[in-house]
């Protein structure tokens, strides 16, 4: 049992550590695509402004 002890709270230790490690990287990740759908939308909304002025306007002129 005493052998046994040893290896089993290295590989527990291990698991614990790669699991808190992962969770962070997880909640990374996450933030940063949430901060690049933000950007995102605004890209677009922002085209998506300059298009339909641009067409107004090209309406307006003929």
């Amino acid at each position: 049992m005493k052998r046994l002890l040893l290896p089993l709270v290295l590989i527990s230790f291990s698991v614990i550590c790669l699991s808190i490690v992962h969770i962070d990287n997880v909640n990374k990740l996450e933030s940063q695509s949430i901060e690049l759908r933000k950007k995102h939308k605004t890209k677009v909304y922002l085209d998506d402004r300059i298009e339909n002025t641009t067409s107004v306007d090209a309406i307006k002129t003929k």
